[in-house]
């Protein structure tokens, strides 16, 4: 069986700034990228209402991010309370930690 290699390719994501409606959804989701300690947002509504490309279009906008490279938790590369423990530990021994940059998973 031959194997080929598939390149990931991105779709175009739909501006967040041109969703009409949905208002109380997208505010909600603003303030929860402002302060991310409100928890979360849980979104529901029927199909066809844009839930996922709402979703998509708010996380295109967000920065990338530092982690930790090829940790399965993503952890953070210097905050202590965000990282896994076999991170923190290497962390608290003053190891190295190499870091990557990715957009938002």
């Amino acid at each position: 069986m031959a194997t080929q290699n598939v390149e990931k390719t991105s779709l175009p994501i739909f501006p967040f700034t041109a969703i009409v409606g949905q208002e109380e959804m997208k505010l909600a989701l603003e303030l929860n990228v402002i302060d991310p300690k409100i928890g979360g947002v849980i979104i529901m509504g029927d199909r066809g209402t844009g839930k996922s490309t709402t979703i998509r279009a708010i996380a295109d906008l967000l920065p990338e991010i530092a982690i930790v490279r090829d940790d399965a938790f993503n952890s953070h590369p210097t905050n202590p309370e965000l990282m896994s423990s076999e991170i923190l530990t290497q962390f608290q021994n003053n190891g190295t930690i190499e870091t990557e940059l990715i957009k938002i998973p």
